[in-house]
């Protein structure tokens, strides 16, 4: 299936979300602004504006050939000036602070209230290195233009428009013959700024699908040594910045365009000069007026010329901004932002599933579960067993609320799950994955992830109860020892004890394990799937597992089979029951028993060896 890119999807709206309406406009980057930035803003426009405005005022002073009145007025001028230029820095470099800051949490805590199928929806890399992208480069674009170039921007403005007024009034017939001639500056730089901001999403585009590719290489770096594939990686990112590459040559041609024009200023201050000295000699005009009238329509030329050069800086940040609030504008249908929603007291933990049907949202064309029905009595513990890809993740998914199923209903205590507080709801579920996740911080933070105000007593008992308390102390730093990032710097059983640990140190009411014990060593196993019984023993438990002898302490193990639940009942009656997955799982049992006999032949054996030995 052709892979969609994130900027594609929002733009489009084909994952069915409400849009409202997109940054298509600079004003967009002012979005997280607030009183505080608007007056900030203000008093900065207010310092642009008699900044701009300084340099053709002494214009006109000067013009007055009055020596005292303009060193006075200079002198006048000048602390004015300075204060301006520092209001204008202050102001908007605070205010771009601020709504930078203010961004950044708004887009992060937008992109954690989304539901799994909008991160399902597009490509794992291009979506991480989006995040990464969007918090540091994109807002520091934004950031740049509202502290350096808006400022930039309307100073010049106001120096052009200050100096029309001067030009005017010092010689009139010059400035009216001049100012027509100006557009000829305006015209391209208005339309290389519109074609600007199409190229550059296109070329962000193309950085955005390199930078996934970079990330996933980097993030796999010990596969992709393995299968010596770096010049594949090599390769795959090139191609991903080909179009960037090209799209780069075209925009320094526009840009050479653009600004070539600026030589058409020489031509204009050319015929300045001519019609100047025609007014002179024909018309009687003073020469000092129309000197300094001349200067300032030069001084507000560049000034505009200037001024147009940060349309190329708008266009990145309106580009920018386009993606940013387009995922913090995005309405997920599953919000954990959502207060609203109901949450009961006393909670038992019985599950049932009622007639549902299901398909993943990226592949919707895909049936998952097909009238599926389950009932878990609280405090009972159930098992499923089946095939990969038969639903068995999907049910656990279903219950934690990462989706909702397209018909059907699952309930809680008798209530239906959409309708309960989603933060709420997850409060209730404790879920250790077959792949344990570790975030890069101390074993002791990634325990009590999630828990707030727990006491170091707390994580040692649950540390203690997933069996991973006799390693940590061991460890120079003990709880305190780094995990490194995904927990790189532990061992595969070492991870699965922590994120078990982080599960029973909630104390939920229900346990949702998915191959939870996968990554132990058969002592390990044990000691931890003792654990693990005793506590679904006073919760609901709904396990994963592959392997049955894992099962043989559950209440009842449901046999899934295409979305479908083939077989329910107790350990042993499946053992006896020849049909599906129940074969498998008599062989499976002699095959246990068998390993279990040898191992009991090799103890003995062992301890015969060593007592001859002795001997």
């Amino acid at each position: 299936m052709e892979e969609v890119t994130m900027e594609e999807e929002v733009a489009s709206g084909k994952d069915g979300l409400p849009r409202r309406p997109g940054a298509t406009s600079l004003g967009a980057i002012f979005r997280c602004s607030d009183l505080v930035d608007t007056m900030l803003m203000a008093v900065g426009t207010i310092g642009c504006v008699v900044d701009g405005a300084s340099t053709p005022l002494i214009m006109l002073a000067l013009s007055q050939v009055m020596n005292v009145y303009a060193a006075t007025s200079s002198f006048t001028l000048r602390d004015i000036d300075q204060m301006s230029t520092t209001l204008e820095g202050l102001c908007w470099a605070r205010t771009a602070e601020r709504q930078a800051s203010r961004m950044r949490r708004e887009y992060l805590n937008a992109i954690l209230s989304q539901d799994v199928g909008f991160l399902d929806m597009r490509n794992g890399g291009s979506m991480m290195y989006q995040v990464i992208s969007s918090l540091l480069a994109v807002t520091l674009t934004i950031q740049g233009v509202i502290s350096e170039k808006i400022p930039n921007f309307l100073m010049n403005i106001s120096t052009f428009f200050a100096s029309q007024l001067v030009a005017f009034y010092l010689c009139w017939r010059l400035a009216l013959v001049m100012t027509p001639a100006l557009t000829l500056l305006v015209a391209p730089m208005i339309v290389y700024g519109k074609l600007l901001a199409e190229v550059m999403k296109k070329i962000q585009k193309s950085h955005m699908t390199a930078g996934g590719i970079d990330e996933q290489a980097l993030s796999s770096i010990r596969t992709v040594f393995s299968y010596v594939a770096e010049s594949y990686v090599e390769q795959k990112f090139s191609a991903a910045l080909e179009l960037g590459l090209k799209l780069g040559v075209k925009e320094g041609l526009m840009k050479g365009m653009a600004f070539g024009t600026i030589g058409i200023a020489y031509t204009l201050w050319s015929l300045q000069a001519w019609y100047g000295s025609m007014l002179v000699i024909g018309k009687g005009a003073k020469g000092g007026d129309v000197f300094n009238a001349g200067v300032c329509i030069i001084v507000g030329g560049l000034a505009l010329g200037s001024s147009l050069i940060n349309l190329k800086y708008f266009s990145e940040a309106t580009v920018a901004a386009a993606l940013i609030f387009d995922i913090i504008e995005c309405v997920p249908s599953i919000n954990s932002n959502d207060q609203n929603g109901k949450t009961m007291e006393d909670v038992r933990g019985e599950l049932e599933f009622k007639n549902i049907d299901f398909a993943y949202p990226s592949r919707p064309e895909s049936i998952v579960l097909r009238k599926f029905n389950l009932q878990v009595m609280a405090g009972e513990t159930v098992g499923l067993i089946g095939r990969s890809g038969s639903g068995k993740s999907t049910i656990i998914s279903l219950i934690e609320r990462f989706y909702d199923p397209i018909e059907g209903e699952i309930l809680l205590d008798g209530v239906c799950i959409d309708q309960l507080q989603l933060n709420w709801l997850r409060n209730q579920i404790s879920l250790v994955n077959q792949e344990p996740v570790l975030f890069a911080s101390s074993i002791k933070e990634n325990i009590e992830f999630g828990k707030s105000e727990t006491s170091m007593e707390e994580i040692v008992a649950a540390a203690k109860a997933a069996n991973a308390h006799d390693f940590i102390v061991e460890l120079p730093d003990g709880y305190n020892t780094h995990v490194g990032q995904f927990g790189t710097q532990m061992s595969g059983g070492q991870k699965q004890r922590i994120a078990i640990a982080r599960a029973l140190l909630r104390d939920p009411k229900i346990l949702l394990l998915d191959e939870a014990t996968s990554a132990l060593d058969s002592h390990s196993e044990k000691a931890v799937q003792d654990t693990l019984d005793k506590a679904s023993a006073v919760q609901t438990a709904i396990i994963i597992v592959h392997r049955l002898s894992t099962l043989c302490s559950v209440d009842s193990i449901a046999v899934i089979h295409m979305g479908r639940i083939t077989e329910f009942g107790p350990y042993d009656q499946l053992i006896q029951d020849m049909h599906n997955q129940s074969a498998m799982a008599h062989l499976q049992h002699f095959s246990i028993q068998k390993e279990n006999d040898e191992n009991i032949h090799q103890m003995n054996t062992t301890n015969a060896s060593y007592k001859s030995s002795q001997l």
